[in-house]
């Protein structure tokens, strides 16, 4: 009779996590590529694939869990990870504080972004600084004084993961695989307070996520620096909240002034990645006399097709050519390049 062996399964995915690694870092599993950041018109790092901002944006000043501030990357076309700053907590929620923005410093020349924040209550300012460097980016936080008691062993730097890019994916924490869970299970303890706080799922000097997927691989060294020894935390902050990423966290050392933190953290970039188009049109349909134009979002590095073309779903599922015309090129707004179908000569009905 056939028995379940839990050590066996454990083992064989074990391994199995292994395999996809050693596969992922011969760049056999699938296309990979060095990130070679620079600073573009808009001021923030670009390399085709991927995109680092530094404070391009700000909170909307409703939630401080909005996920759209700090240090951000759009990877492969999605911003998978958001919200590097330093807070107060593993897993902000939406009215943990957040620190004051005071201004933002660009410097070309040293392919540099600075940006300065302070939390006022606690009389704390700090600096973060993004700088291009070999094929990723170094992440630092300065200080010039030492943290306040009152937020000593709660001040760290946070950056939050986008759950659902990476469930079920590989980590390796100083090596040692793990993998990415798809429901909220991590550790928790009740702190003084008696709330519910998350523990760390891992924490080390490396962790690397998703090396299987090219398009999702990220790796985060945690450097050393004159403040002590770097140390990273993985967190799952759906343990407190619905709309919780998985947050990675270095503390702020006590005691401490100048360069208090430093990652090192770099993209992979599938080589030659060019962002699917993306197609904008009316979703409640268009009255046969009316004016219809289909607006064609384009990754900057693309460019249209000469024609588009106008299908018909019939009822057998196949589909059938209405109309085709000229895709006209309209320019580039912020991020993208854009195109017009005007097809406002159909005026049959259908889907």
């Amino acid at each position: 009779m056939y028995q379940h062996n839990p050590s066996i399964q454990t083992n064989l995915f074990k391994l199995f996590c292994c395999i996809v690694f050693i596969l992922s870092a011969l760049g056999i599993a699938q296309g990979q590529g060095k990130v070679e950041l620079k600073l573009n018109d808009s001021s923030y790092f670009e390399s085709q694939g991927v995109n680092m901002l530094v404070f391009s944006n700000w909170y909307d000043g409703n939630f401080s869990d909005a996920k759209i501030s700090g240090i951000e990357i759009i990877h492969h076309g999605e911003r998978t990870v958001t919200n590097g700053d330093l807070r107060l907590g593993p897993t902000p929620e939406q009215w943990d504080p957040i620190p004051t923005f005071i201004e933002r410093k660009v410097d070309r020349a040293n392919q540099t972004i600075e940006a300065y924040l302070t939390y006022p209550e606690h009389d704390f300012k700090f600096m973060i600084r993004g700088k291009a460097h070999e094929n990723g980016m170094l992440i630092s936080i300065h200080t010039e004084k030492a943290l306040p008691k009152a937020l000593v062993g709660l001040a760290g730097f946070n950056m939050e993961f986008l759950p659902s890019a990476y469930f079920e994916k590989a980590l390796l924490i100083d090596g040692k695989s793990e993998v990415f869970p798809r429901y909220p299970s991590g550790p928790t303890k009740i702190n003084q307070s008696g709330e519910t706080e998350p523990l760390p799922l891992v924490s080390g000097k490396k962790l690397v996520l998703a090396p299987e997927a090219a398009e999702r691989h990220i790796s985060i060294t945690a450097n050393d620096t004159d403040a002590g020894e770097g140390q990273l935390a993985l967190y799952d902050g759906r343990n407190k909240a619905q709309n919780g990423w998985f947050v990675v966290r270095s503390m702020i050392p006590e005691g401490k002034t100048g360069k208090v933190i430093e990652w090192f953290i770099t993209a992979n970039v599938v080589p030659d990645w060019v962002r699917t188009p993306m197609i904008a049109f009316s979703q409640v349909g268009y009255h046969p006399d009316q004016q219809k134009v289909a607006v064609i979002e384009l990754d900057k590095l693309d460019t249209a097709e000469q024609n588009a073309r106008l299908l018909k779903v019939t009822e057998d599922g196949s589909y059938s050519e209405v109309y085709e015309a000229e895709a006209k090129p309209w320019g580039r707004y912020l991020r993208y390049n854009y195109a017009r179908f005007d097809f406002s000569e159909v005026k049959e009905s259908g889907l």
